[in-house]
């Protein structure tokens, strides 16, 4: 797997700006962590298309210098909307059924290229913090509503 790094590695003059490190170093907690700290910043509209959630998750990450691949292909037939490192990240509009996804989570987390997954859903869902001995977080986009103070 490709490693992916943190940060601007060079301006447009060649000039080194930050000292870039790898993030398939980092553990799955680290990257999780600042994978939740750079969503935190969302501000959602009540009804997004998927793909509006898609760009805002992505401009989301830019924004915080961590580099993602986007609708990654991991096996036949399964595809996770972002990898962050080894941090997949699963974007669900509307409703969601806990049971359907945890079992997606979970056959996301049998890859090997998964060491932990966001869910980034519009209200809660109903899954352990832990799958597979791996780390699985919920993000609610509905908790970000409300007055953006400046």
């Amino acid at each position: 797997m490709d490693k992916y790094r943190v940060g601007d590695m060079s301006r447009a003059n060649g000039e080194q700006t930050t000292r870039p490190f790898p993030l398939a170093d980092h553990p799955a907690d680290v990257l999780l962590e600042k994978v939740e700290k750079a969503l935190a910043v969302l501000r959602v509209p009540p009804t997004p298309g998927e793909y509006d959630l898609h760009r805002l998750v992505a401009e989301a990450l830019r924004a915080a210098d961590l580099h993602y691949r986007h609708e990654v292909a991991l096996g036949p037939r399964c595809r996770i909307d972002f990898l962050v490192g080894n941090v997949g990240i699963e974007i669900k509009k509307g409703h969601v059924n806990a049971r359907r996804l945890r079992a997606q989570a979970g056959k996301y987390l049998t890859f090997e290229e998964v060491g932990a997954l966001m869910l980034v859903t519009m209200g809660r869902a109903d899954v352990p913090g832990v799958l597979m001995g791996k780390k699985v977080r919920v993000f609610g986009l509905n908790r970000l509503w409300g007055v953006s103070l400046p």
